[in-house]
């Protein structure tokens, strides 16, 4: 989650003259270059190197003051502070037994051993079988083959890597299962993924003799029919990419998506100082760890759906609710015009009514057991044995 904090010049200079920049980037979840850039696009100067040192030693130190601002320079300074969410209890829990349940170090061998794990197995004859891309790498991956991309160079530290890494996991009681998309690690009954890969390296890049013909042409159709040929027009990639030779290991939660928190539990990838091979044991530790966090957001997104589908249902009994009322307002307001017109009728028989010994023509006699019929049935209408039978249909 990023969150905004408003510093003017002069608190950011306090605070990056008092906490070094990096332990202070760590604060705001930013690296110590990015609040460096922050600083230098704000004028505020930080402490040069060596200067936390000479103070650590009681050196005497010089402070670069802080100048007024050059004209367009705000003093009011907007940082992005990235706030990493606590990790849930069981998580942490988690992260300090994991170390306690290995048992053994975990050595990548030299050589291939006499008996290689049947996925390691599997991943040796996909990448002796893959034919290089475009761009150097060997792409292996199907039905229970762990996911790789890498170089040819790095093939044979591939399947010992995997090899090594999926027996210590077996090792520490968990399961390695082949599925119909690929492979997956099933840690403490949560399912993990990993995808073996390797850093791209960049150069420029050389146009061929193709691509110079290509351009040529271009050119002379342009001078032909110049609103029809671009010069514009690209005619090669400004980069060529190839393998860097650097291996790297990433631990996913195959449950979530891409762009959700959490997805990537953890990356290591080969080094100055150690290559990947010296990260299993924290390849490991990460995957007892990272269990327990999938499992804690399998079971947040569980209750989310429960609750959603719990307000969906809520809002269909009220929809319900609302249309039972609204036909029962209907049949009592129909109800209430008809006594209004039974009433009306029965004024009026009483109004066409005559004195007893009276004669009438039997026009007038029709008149009279039509209106008295009308009044029957709609005495009939609105009696309580109708009534109830009526109202039994909007139950």
């Amino acid at each position: 989650m990023t969150k905004t904090r408003e510093f003017t010049r002069q608190e950011l200079y306090d605070l990056v003259w008092t906490t070094p920049l990096v332990k202070l980037a760590k604060e705001f979840g930013l690296s110590d270059v990015g609040l460096r850039k922050t600083c230098v696009r704000h004028q505020v100067p930080t402490p040069p190197l060596g200067y936390w040192a000479k103070l650590s030693f009681g050196k005497p130190a010089k402070k670069t003051p802080l100048l007024p601002p050059s004209p367009g320079v705000s003093d009011r300074v907007l940082v992005s502070v990235f706030v990493r969410p606590v990790p849930p209890k069981e998580v942490i829990e988690a992260a300090a037994r994991a170390h306690e349940r290995i048992s053994t170090p975990i050595v990548v061998p030299d050589e291939s051993p006499t008996r290689l794990h049947p996925t390691a197995k599997a991943l040796r004859q996909a990448l002796r079988s893959a034919r290089p891309d475009d761009e150097g790498f060997l792409r292996v991956g199907g039905p229970g083959l762990l996911v790789a991309s890498l170089g040819a160079v790095n093939r044979e530290r591939a399947w010992l890597i995997v090899d090594t890494l999926l027996k210590a996991v077996e090792a520490a009681g968990q399961q390695i299962k082949a599925t119909d998309t690929g492979l997956v690690a099933i840690v403490d009954g949560e399912t993990l993924s990993l995808r073996l890969g390797e850093t791209k390296e960049k150069t420029a890049h050389q146009p061929t003799l193709a691509e110079l013909k290509a351009k040529a042409n271009w050119e002379e159709q342009h001078r032909k029919w110049p609103s029809l040929y671009n010069l514009d027009r690209r005619h090669w990639r400004n980069w060529d990419y190839q393998p860097s030779g650097r291996l790297s290991l990433t631990l996913t939660d195959p449950l979530r998506t891409q762009w959700q928190d959490d997805y990537v539990l953890a990356r290591w990838s080969d080094r100055k100082a150690s290559k990947l091979e010296a990260h299993l044991e924290d390849v490991l530790v990460a995957m007892l760890t990272g269990a327990a966090t999938a499992r804690h957001n399998r079971l947040a997104a569980e209750a989310e759906k429960r609750r959603r589908e719990e307000t969906h249902q809520a809002y269909l009994k009220e929809q319900e609710r609302r249309r039972y009322e609204a036909q029962l307002d209907a049949f009592i307001e129909a109800k209430a015009d008809e006594l209004i017109r039974l009433q009306k009728i029965v004024a009026f028989r009483d109004h066409l009514s005559w004195e007893p010994g009276t004669p009438c023509s039997p026009a007038e006699e029709g008149i009279l057991r039509a209106t008295n019929d009308l009044i029957s049935r709609l005495q009939h209408g609105l009696s309580a044995e109708a009534l109830k039978r009526a109202v039994k249909l909007y139950n």
